[in-house]
């Protein structure tokens, strides 16, 4: 069992995106992931290039945008489409046609993308693959690999904001002794009815406490709302 609280602390302790982008790919290197792409939605006319904010590769970061397929308009692209419509992780494969697929070039056969939700909306993606990584493998890993994306894109957001976002505003909403519990919990892997019977409440009564900590923390998943929990120093690391 993997243990997120430690995982996403050492992240978002590192000093520099630089040294954490480092870290996050050893990290992911675990589950089979040897390459990982971090895109900031933009506006149409930015190239691939003016949206790329990390970047881990077997290729160098030149290789992986010549095979960009919309290279002159990302928004164009139905994987960039599809992470402005959810905020839950899916897999590639499932919104790209075979034509799609073989205009990449073959740079990957399959990958897991993670939509970045915030207070304002959907703010970008993060797409993770590996030669060895299968479908199957991945999805077993997805609650991790979710909360590993969305914590290194809240550290690059915090070093590397564009000159136009709107500044944070970080008043961190106060939680109850049981709401930290729940969420620590969820941290390690358990889920509802799980906690449920660790705690000795009902599962109804573990979903309304984790609703009201999602909402506190603006929050639109309970993944996200452990990131967020952890981040800012909300829940206590065993």
């Amino acid at each position: 069992m993997y243990r997120l609280q430690e995982m996403i602390d050492s992240l978002l302790r590192e000093k520099t995106p630089r040294s954490m982008l480092d870290h996050m790919h050893a990290m992911v290197r675990q589950f089979g992931i040897d390459r990982f792409v971090m895109l900031r939605f933009a506006n149409s006319g930015e190239t691939i290039d003016r949206w790329l904010v990390g970047f881990r590769a077997v290729n160098p970061k030149k290789v992986w945008l010549q095979r960009y397929v919309h290279r002159d308009d990302p928004n164009a692209d139905p994987v960039v489409k599809h992470s402005k419509q959810t905020v839950e992780p899916f897999f590639w494969g499932d919104v790209l046609t075979e034509e799609e697929k073989k205009k990449r070039g073959g740079f990957v056969s399959e990958a897991l993308v993670v939509p970045v939700p915030s207070p304002r909306g959907l703010v970008g993606m993060m797409v993770m693959a590996g030669e060895h990584a299968d479908r199957n493998h991945l999805h077993n890993y997805k609650p991790v690999l979710q909360a590993i994306g969305l914590a290194s894109y809240y550290h690059i957001e915090r070093h590397c904001a564009p000159p136009d976002a709107p500044a944070p505003q970080h008043a961190p909403p106060g939680l109850t002794p049981r709401e930290q519990e729940i969420l620590s919990l969820v941290s390690e892997g358990l889920s509802a009815p799980e906690i449920g019977r660790k705690v000795n409440i009902s599962e109804r009564t573990v979903e309304w406490h984790l609703d009201k900590s999602m909402k506190k923390l603006e929050a639109k998943n309970r993944i996200q709302a452990v990131v967020l929990a952890i981040r800012d120093g909300l829940i206590p690391l065993c």
